[in-house]
């Protein structure tokens, strides 16, 4: 029976690995992680990096919202001043529906009852022109014509007194077919229109004889009355 070497190494113990080759296989390990660093450093500068996109400019013929071009911005053209009509001095003011005239001016007389002295009828211009005045009646007659300095043994026997302070005068529009009552009515009905204006202005010449009292209404005279400035016969 063969007698077993004691030195011998039993059979089924692993052989040691060769320092060369566990060296080499750390070396691998090794550059593999670096490998894998490097490419991860590289794809996040590259991410960093990456040029952020620029808006561009509208092109310079687009038009804006909201924006207009200077053919629809510039006003309308103005016409020379020599183009433009200007009213003849013949003109008359007409009368409105609103109480002024159609120029846009206040009338001369507000709308009501005026006493006046006229001292031109124009028919066929269809104006009329006429003196303000303030008249007193009876005893208040008596103490007006005292205060402006007339006798009183003259002013206690008056029944009228007409007083004139102003001596403006205003020209006014007369209304189409405007009415007249001249004094004396009975008269009236005898005239055609055409003498009844006719006598009209006649005895408007008369100084202080008659006063008119007018109607106005929308600023044109649609009523001329005529009164007895003086006491009556």
């Amino acid at each position: 029976m063969p007698t077993p070497i004691l030195d011998q190494a039993p059979a089924h113990q692993p052989m040691p690995t060769p320092p060369n080759r566990r060296r080499r296989t750390l070396t691998l390990l090794t550059a593999g992680t670096l490998m894998l660093l490097a490419t991860g450093l590289g794809v996040s500068l590259a991410i960093a990096s990456r040029p952020t996109p620029i808006a561009t400019a509208p092109s310079a013929t687009a038009e804006e919202p909201g924006t207009a071009t200077p053919d629809t911005q510039a006003g309308p053209v103005q016409q020379p001043a020599q183009d433009q009509q200007q009213p003849t001095r013949d003109q008359q003011p007409s009368a409105s529906a609103g109480g002024g005239t159609a120029t846009g001016k206040a009338p001369a007389l507000a709308d009501g009852k005026h006493d006046a002295f006229i001292r031109k009828l124009d028919t066929r211009g269809g104006t009329v022109v006429v003196d303000v005045v303030q008249v007193f009646k009876d005893k208040a007659a008596v103490d007006a014509a005292i205060q402006d300095g007339k006798p009183r043994d003259q002013a206690q026997y008056l029944s009228v007194y007409v007083r004139n302070e102003n001596p403006r005068l205003r020209t006014l529009p007369l209304a189409g077919g405007f009415q007249i009552d001249l004094h004396g009515s009975c008269e009236d009905s005898t005239l055609s229109r055409q003498q009844l204006i006719d006598k009209l202005a006649s005895n408007a010449k008369i100084a202080g004889t008659y006063y008119y009292t007018l109607t106005v209404k929308h600023g044109a005279v649609q009523r001329i009355d005529e009164r007895l400035a003086i006491n009556a016969c």
